[in-house]
């Protein structure tokens, strides 16, 4: 475990047990989530805070988690955001996001399907309620780690590709 992953995890866990739980209820000031997205090269940062998927901040992030290939958007589950949001939070400081996938159309994951068995059929993905991603700045197992302990659906290890899977459907891990 390098040094920052330590640092994350440390500063999580004495977060967990060290506040109160009222002080934890708090809703807390807006952050910034910086996104990068692989396959189409756009940035993306904006304000949020816990619920905070609403009016322009939802456009956008619609748009930009859109499915590339075919340009369809969908609404997308605010649960999302909200983990990613406690993620980061644990890290103490701003972390890119990199989504490799987040929306996708049927005809998109039906092609995926026939080109790779890694691809569910009734993927979440199809209901915007996944997304596939890294955070440069943890390793992809501490990234896991932060969202086994944080994030209340899946959540999918890919150490050989480098990225985790989070939906929001029941909780389990692979």
């Amino acid at each position: 475990m390098n040094r920052r992953s330590f640092i994350c995890t440390s500063l999580c866990a004495a977060a967990g047990l060290l506040l109160p739980g009222s002080v934890l209820a708090t809703p807390s000031p807006p952050k910034s989530l910086c996104f990068y997205h692989t396959h189409t090269g756009e940035r993306m940062e904006i304000d949020y805070q816990p619920g905070g998927y609403k009016g322009e901040v939802r456009r956008s992030l619609e748009y930009f988690l859109r499915d590339f290939r075919t340009g369809e958007q969908h609404a997308l589950d605010p649960a999302l955001f909200d983990s990613l949001y406690t993620i980061q939070n644990c890290c103490g400081s701003p972390v890119s996001i990199e989504v490799i996938s987040a929306y996708r159309s049927p005809k998109t994951n039906a092609y995926l399907r026939k080109n790779s068995s890694g691809v569910a059929r009734k993927s979440l993905h199809m209901q915007g309620r996944a997304l596939d991603l890294r955070v440069r700045e943890l390793s992809t197992k501490m990234l896991r780690e932060l969202a086994l302990k944080n994030h209340h659906g899946g959540v999918g290890y890919y150490p050989k590709s480098d990225f985790i899977h989070l939906d929001t459907g029941h909780k389990r891990s692979w």
